[in-house]
């Protein structure tokens, strides 16, 4: 019976989507876009920074599960089932990396070290295949759960909220330590909104607050569009944290009637998923270029279709290694 109570179906339901945004966003880059495209900088504006909606869902269910907190028992479990895995699934990419291909988005002098210095940098920074930044940023918030847990008790840090995002706007991501402190006011946020469930969610499950939020992410992302020339920038970011809070409260109202087997599975592996869905784009896109040199043209449709083949393909994948691997699967690949 207790573990009924611990399970949230709106939050499960939740972070399928978040991994949705995540594989939907980085199969953006799978094409060539036209100079200036409107159609990209809509879908990097809306879809892109999906792991700001992964990391509101991290504090939000840290803070649900605290009164399980036992820090040697929670340190086990993210090291068997976070940390492992990590470092399974980066040896292809670290091979390929440090011998046979130069990454692009390393700094100046990186290859200059030696190889077993190049794959530790690597490992500490994640920069060795695009979502994997993710492991070492949020691996921080695990090294200081004791002091987010007092902090939890002691109630007094919820007041410094606005003051935190505030922070964020102006820091921005980058090496784990900075993504670390971009990205804590969003965790904060996903813990009081647990916090205060009781209180919260009857407000945010409001038609008309749903609405209105609905604007708010509307109102930044058009903003962004016509006044902002990249992508990531503070206005995204506050789109993103409006976005969460739009998100949790649909979720919340329509909890009842969310019964998909396939959303509920696609939600319980979505690290397994993270893991391995970049693989199975750069993939995709070395096959392509093989055969036709370049990548194809980017479009609405072409758009679409190769992310819910990328979404269904790596479920599929995972679904499959499971079986494959039983009750090893969490160790070796996240889910």
């Amino acid at each position: 019976m207790q573990e009924r109570t611990l399970f949230l179906g709106y939050i499960h339901y939740f972070r399928a989507l978040a991994i949705t945004f995540i594989v939907f966003g980085h199969v953006i880059d799978a094409f060539i876009w036209d100079e200036g495209s409107a159609l990209e900088r809509i879908l990097r504006i809306f879809i892109s920074n999906g792991s700001t909606l992964f990391v509101f869902i991290g504090g939000y269910l840290f803070q649900h599960l605290s009164p399980q907190y036992r820090s040697n028992k929670y340190f086990k479990s993210k090291v068997k089932h976070v940390i492992a895995p990590y470092l399974l699934i980066s040896i292809p990419a670290l091979l390929i990396f440090t011998t046979f291909l130069e990454r692009e988005t390393v700094w100046q002098g990186f290859y200059d070290n030696p190889v077993f210095v190049q794959i530790g940098l690597f490992y500490m920074t994640g920069k060795h295949l695009a979502p994997l930044w993710f492991i070492p940023m949020i691996s921080i918030f695990y090294v200081v759960s004791p002091l987010l847990i007092k902090a939890d008790k002691n109630n007094t840090i919820y007041y410094f909220l606005p003051l935190f995002i505030v922070i964020s706007c102006f820091v921005g991501r980058g090496l784990p330590y900075q993504s670390f402190i971009h990205f804590f006011s969003v965790y904060l946020l996903g813990m009081a909104c647990s916090k205060y469930k009781d209180t919260i969610n009857p407000i945010l499950s409001n038609c008309t607050f749903i609405v209105g939020s609905f604007l708010i992410v509307l109102f930044f992302a058009t903003t962004e569009f016509f006044r902002v020339g990249g992508t990531m920038s503070w206005l995204n970011y506050l789109q993103k944290i409006f976005m969460s809070v739009f998100f949790l409260g649909l979720f919340f109202r329509i909890n009842d009637k969310l019964n998909s087997k396939i959303i509920g599975y696609t939600a319980e592996v979505s690290f397994g998923v993270f893991f391995i869905h970049s693989y199975f784009i750069s993939g995709n896109k070395l096959i392509y270029t093989s055969f036709l040199e370049k990548l194809p043209a980017g479009n609405m449709i072409f758009f679409i279709l190769l992310s819910i083949a990328t979404l269904t393909a790596c479920v599929c994948l995972v679904f499959a290694f499971q079986k494959i691997t039983g009750k090893y699967s969490r160790v070796l690949i996240g889910s």
